[in-house]
């Protein structure tokens, strides 16, 4: 049985618990929640995120010294090529994204970045915003981007996730609908599960582990 996984709200303030209740009811196992700390609800894991954007490598790393043992899932937005790379390489990233204004957008998941983010265990996210522009020139353009960010990805298994990205209660979607979403992007049924399920409970699972002290270095961990 699968266990679904949002794995990044954004809540405006003061919505954040609503947010987390409604997620319950759609049927999710776990949020992870940007910006500001929230209550659990019955029947669901609310875990810490922390959203990155660095305009350079030094403060890319200045960032990452102080967030990092404070939240489970960091995340990093690439604004600038030189952070895109540093991000990919850093095993303390666990989610690297793209700024998705096409008309100036001179970073994206090229085949480099891919490469980079499969041997550092990086993930990259898609958000369901991606894929619902009102405006259908917007949509043709944002698909075409992400069809050749997520075949870049795909070619060198690096772990995709789909998540909401939501921002107040009317911008999630059932687990289920959120993987529908990536049929846009030519992804299989079971494939597109996967990424709100398996793929980002990976990224918790590893990181509550380090974050425990179980894990001494990657693959090695301490037996008590």
């Amino acid at each position: 049985m699968r266990r679904f996984i949002d794995l990044h709200l954004a809540p405006q303030p003061g919505h954040g618990e609503a947010m987390v209740r409604t997620a319950a009811e759609l049927g999710y196992a776990g949020v992870a929640v940007a910006g500001e700390a929230v209550g659990g609800a019955e029947g669901i894991d609310v875990i810490s995120r922390v959203d990155l954007e660095p305009k350079n490598q030094q403060q890319l790393m200045d960032q990452l010294n102080r967030a990092r043992r404070g939240y489970t899932v960091v995340s990093v937005t690439c604004t600038t090529k030189s952070v895109a790379r540093q991000a990919a390489k850093d095993h303390r990233v666990d989610v690297v994204r793209f700024p998705r204004d096409h008309r100036r957008m001179k970073v994206w998941m090229d085949r480099q970045q891919a490469a980079l983010a499969a041997e550092g265990g990086c993930c990259y996210e898609v958000e369901s915003s991606e894929l619902m522009a009102q405006d259908p020139a917007a949509l043709e353009d944002a698909l075409k981007t992400l069809r050749r960010e997520l075949g870049n990805a795909l070619r060198h298994d690096v772990p995709v996730v789909i998540s909401s990205g939501a921002h107040a209660v009317h911008e999630l979607r059932d687990p289920r609908g959120l993987a529908a979403l990536m049929h846009l992007l030519g992804v299989g049924e079971e494939e597109a599960l996967d990424m709100v399920s398996a793929n980002p409970w990976a990224v918790v699972e590893r990181n509550r582990d380090k974050l425990s002290g179980r894990t001494v270095l990657p693959g090695v961990s301490r037996v008590e």
